[in-house]
């Protein structure tokens, strides 16, 4: 039912949208999981010994110190929001994608940029380094697989997805691509061929992991898969109430963050909800683990850390939640026929 409110801000707002904002409002905090506040909405997250390094959405990446968190690297240039992430083995060189069709490579510490890396014709919104070689997925439809010494784009794999590719994962011999187009296809890296597609999903695939022969995708149709990366078979899904847009793997455990704000954790071998964890008051898209640590980064600005003992699974759902008060409609609901004329005249 479309609401129509008093409030200009609120013209035309369904009554779905308008309660959601109330939840949001109703959840909004800096401190829920020793919260560390960002300048604008985070968009990657990569976590390695006592640092993070968050991609933004205002169009720079930064290094943050977890001891102190404190920003200690600011890595700017992009002309774009920063959509991910990778970081070299030895930690010195860090990679970023961007909208701006561009993927740069900065010096870890000095933040200076070594390199600008140019072929993408759409946003870049994946990367992986695997051996001597980074992996860019793009909006464009295609993988690009560039030499992290010369930067010389070696292969170009495509031909296989219609629409963007969202995410990036590896094994010893493969690369796995999640695609909005639905599909996750698996490519030999050796050749480009791509030698299996994995099509169980409804609509878009946000995030995909990798372990040994399991793989583990997040959907917008609101579940989360495993698959046997041999035989393709399916033995696991996890229905969430939202967007799945993020996956990592604790074992025993595998973790889960939606677009209704929530991270959840499953048990693997029974796949059962263990606890939920609230804290977020918008969409956690990005998720990392260190030890028994858990980092969620988010729409809401922040980036946050959780444990993951059993006690502290056991606390996050005895915890009282964030709900908005229930109050009397706030505005005028049209019926079913004034919404059509109300569309139409829209439209016009």
């Amino acid at each position: 039912m479309v609401n129509v409110a008093s409030e200009a801000g609120s013209f035309f707002q369904t009554d779905a949208e308008l309660k959601k904002q109330k939840e949001k409002e109703a959840k909004y905090n800096y401190t829920e999981g020793d919260a560390i506040q960002l300048n604008t909405k985070a968009l990657g997250l990569l976590v390695t010994g006592k640092y993070a390094y968050v991609a933004e959405s205002g169009f720079s990446a930064k290094r943050i110190n977890l001891e102190t968190n404190k920003v200690v690297k600011l890595f700017k240039g992009h002309q774009g929001p920063v959509t991910c992430l990778a970081l070299s083995h030895n930690k010195q060189i860090v990679w970023t994608g961007s909208w701006d069709k561009t993927i740069k490579k900065w010096d870890a510490k000095t933040g200076e940029c070594l390199a600008t890396l140019e072929g993408h014709t759409d946003f870049v919104k994946s990367l992986i380094i695997v051996g001597e070689d980074l992996y860019s997925g793009s909006s464009d439809t295609t993988i690009r697989q560039w030499n992290i010494e010369t930067h010389a784009c070696k292969n170009i794999f495509k031909k296989k997805h219609n629409r963007a590719i969202e995410c990036l994962a590896a094994d010893t011999k493969f690369l796995y691509a999640g695609s909005s187009d639905r599909l996750v296809s698996k490519w030999d890296r050796s050749t480009g061929e791509c030698v299996a597609t994995f099509d169980d999903h409804d609509t878009s695939v946000y995030c995909v992991r990798v372990w040994d022969d399991e793989m583990w995708t997040a959907s917008a149709d609101k579940t989360v898969r495993r698959w046997n990366t041999e035989t393709g078979a399916v033995d696991t899904v996890l229905t969430h109430p939202d967007r799945v847009k993020s996956i990592v793997v604790a074992e025993p455990y595998v973790i889960t963050g939606a677009s209704d704000d929530a991270i959840r954790v499953w048990d693997i071998a029974s796949g059962k909800l263990i606890s939920t964890i609230e804290g977020h008051f918008d969409e956690v898209g990005c998720l990392d683990v260190v030890g028994s640590t858990l980092y969620s980064a988010s729409l809401d600005c922040s980036l946050r850390r959780w444990s993951l003992t059993a006690s502290a699974l056991k606390e996050y759902n005895e915890k009282p939640k964030n709900k908005p008060k229930e109050n009397e409609d706030d505005g005028l609901g049209l019926t079913e026929e004034e919404e059509r004329e109300l569309a139409e005249l829209m439209d016009d």
